[in-house]
This record gives C-alpha cells, structure tokens and sequence, in this order.
C-alpha cells in the first residue's frame, strides 16, 4: 500500500509539473510584445535532407528569417543543414539530443537532453513541449531559457494546408511564437502562409528578436485557457472583423434573440462582436482608438455588403464611441444582469 501511495504521489509530481510548465507555459518564453506587429514563425524536429533545403528555398522565396529548434541525433548526422540553415541568417536553438518527452528520462539523462547545444541561442524547446519536475530545475543550471509557443500550427493534424494557414491567419497576433514542423509540408505552408500574414501588416522575424519576458501567473493562465477560445470561435463561426494585425473585433454572424428594438425585431439577423482582449490590454489609448477606428469602419462597409444584418450587437462600453463615429445605437435591457 504504501507503495502505491508514493507512486500515486510522484504521478501528482509530474502532472503537476506539466500542467504548469508545459500547458500553462508558466515562466517560460511564448511571445513577444502584443504591441508590436512582428512575429515568429518556429520548426520543430529538424535538419532532415528531405524537407530542410526546401523549408530554406521558401523561406528566402519569402524573405523570411525564421528559428530552427534542431534536435541533436539529427543535427549531427548532417552538420551540412546546420550549416545551410545558419549561412542562410536564421537562428539556431536546441530541441534537446534526442526526440523523446521528459516524462521517460531519468533525471541524469534528461541533464543530458537539455545539455546539447547545437551552437545557437540558449533556447531549449522541450520535445512536445512536456516537462518533468526537473527539466526547468535542469534548464536554469545549464542557463538555457525554456521556448515555447502561443499558436500551434496543427501541421502534424490530419488538417489541409488551406486549414492550417487560415487557422493561423485567425490566432495569430503581434508577438507570437508559430509553432512548426521541418516536415514534409513545411515548405508548403510558407509558401502560402507567409504572403497572407505580410497582407495582414505582420513583420516575421526569428524568435531572438521578439525580446520575449518569462511568463507571469497571469499570462500563462491566458495562454493555457486559450484553447477554449480557439473552440469557440470554431463552432460558432467567429472570424475577424477586419484582416489586420491590430484588430480587435471578432464577429459572429447569428440570430438577434434580444427584446424588440427600434427597426429591429427579435429573431433578425446580427453582428455580435467580441472583444480580443489580448490584444487591445497591450495597445496605448492612441493606438488602442486607432484600431477600434479602423474595426469599426471596416465593420460598417461588410453591413453595407451584407442586407441580413440588421443591427450589431454586444455587451461593450463602447456605445457612445460608435455613435460618434455615425452609427445609431440602443441599450440591449436583456444584458444588464451579465
């Protein structure tokens, strides 16, 4: 019995370390400033002579520098792409030796993992990003900074490309951290990815440059609830109200189910806008005016387009800046107790 009672707890030891580290990315590196509009875009598991050379032509194809986390088993077998990949300006960080979570290495050989320097910055990206409660113990003793990411390209899913890039089109945000894969799609999505966030008005660049801080309580509590705005966005069909780094509106397409108002009766159709608090938190009133500005007008020109949208809707503050701006507004009784 007491066995089982000091596996259970070194099981809780472990979970626990994950969730905070790993899911909640708590004092790690996942983004820069949400201010700015650069971001990075990151590749996991490489060099491999069969995907690398064409993940580095598409990325000069693009103009883009992005961080390549090389695992060591495969950076020693071929110290030409390690070569290739840090003559063409792209950074260089550690995936750890070998590609095998933390959770199934003794301490002594995870020191080991996280020990392997392929010559690069002192990032270390945990393979799958898992932790066991002495990979950060063992990171600071070796002065490596853990890396992680705050958008997951989901390029390993059984998603298409066209799902993948439009799934980060939607997420991603100034400052963030792209997590990819030095596969066989790699070149691909870079191709198709690149041109739609330079449109958007985003600047790629290597991680390095980001000057990312160590995740607070408080962001990493943000980072790990995310995935339940992911979901919501996806099944209720939210999509962005203007296709640009600083925008802060989300729009939802859907039925009005308020109390009846001037012009409109319940049961029309409506714009119900949400508010992208992560970015709007990290813009200065000037800016954060301006990109409300820029949402709201691009929000009028898709009601002009669109005939069933009858009113837009939300439960915001922001009424009487609307109505400056020429929009006709009312009190929605029905969300007074929210």
């Amino acid at each position: 019995m007491a066995a089982l009672w000091i596996a259970l707890g070194v099981g809780l030891v472990y979970l626990a370390s994950d969730l905070l580290f790993r899911w909640m990315g708590l004092g790690a590196l996942a983004h820069g400033r949400r201010s700015r509009p650069e971001m990075a875009l990151t590749f996991d598991d490489g060099p491999d002579p069969e995907t690398t050379p064409a993940l580095l032509s598409a990325l000069e194809e693009t103009g883009v520098k992005a961080t390549f986390f090389l695992t060591g088993e495969k950076a020693e077998r071929h110290p030409e792409l390690v070569r290739a990949i840090r003559e063409a300006g792209h950074e260089i960080a550690s995936h750890g030796r070998w590609h095998r979570p933390a959770i199934l290495m003794a301490p002594w050989t995870e020191y080991r993992q996280i020990a392997y320097d392929p010559g690069g910055l002192s990032y270390y990206r945990p393979p799958h990003g898992v932790h066991s409660p002495f990979t950060r113990l063992l990171a600071g003793r070796l002065g490596r900074k853990v890396a992680l990411w705050d958008v997951e390209s989901k390029d390993w899913t059984g998603l298409d490309d066209e799902a993948v890039t439009k799934r980060l089109w939607h997420y991603v945000s100034g400052g963030s951290v792209v997590l990819l894969h030095d596969g066989p799609r790699a070149a691909r999505l870079v191709k198709k990815l690149v041109p739609g966030l330079l449109a958007r008005g985003f600047e790629p660049v290597p991680m390095g440059a980001l000057e990312a801080k160590p995740l607070g309580f408080r962001a990493a509590l943000a980072r790990a609830l995310q995935g339940f705005d992911e979901r919501f966005d996806r099944q209720r069909g939210v999509v962005r109200c203007r296709e640009s780094w600083d925008n802060v509106f989300r729009c939802e397409k859907t039925v009005y189910k308020g109390p009846p108002l001037p012009g409109v009766r319940p049961g029309a159709k409506g714009l119900l806008l949400h508010f992208d608090s992560k970015r709007i938190a990290a813009f200065s009133p000037a800016r954060g005016f301006l990109a409300l500005r820029k949402d709201l007008a691009a929000i009028a020109r898709r009601v002009e387009k669109d005939p069933e949208i009858a009113l837009i809707f939300a439960p915001t503050p922001l009424s009487e800046g609307a109505r400056r701006l020429g929009f006709a507004t009312a009190p929605l009784p029905f969300l007074d107790g929210l």
